[in-house]
């Protein structure tokens, strides 16, 4: 993780400002303020709800076959962002 990066290399943890642009209540953001507590959040969006789903004909990782792979999904939310953004 990034923060613990900057941390094992002398960064204060009150002077770590995390920066995205969305966020899920109950997943990351919840896990990021327990771990890191003095962390500054920013970010654009807070989505309340994430439900799973599948994504069909995922190759990559160990998917060569194109099995498709369980994901998580903000919902309502943007959609993927791999889609959005052509990651």
């Amino acid at each position: 993780m990034a923060v613990r990066v900057l941390l094992d290399h002398g960064v204060r943890e009150d002077r770590i400002v995390f920066i995205t642009f969305l966020v899920a209540r109950g997943g990351g953001v919840s896990v990021l303020r327990r771990a890191f507590p003095r962390v500054t959040i920013v970010c654009g969006a807070v989505d309340d709800e994430m439900r799973e789903g599948w994504l069909e004909n995922y190759k990559g990782d160990d998917h060569s076959e194109g099995t498709g792979r369980p994901v998580w999904v903000m919902h309502p939310g943007m959609g993927q962002i791999g889609d959005r953004y052509y990651l």
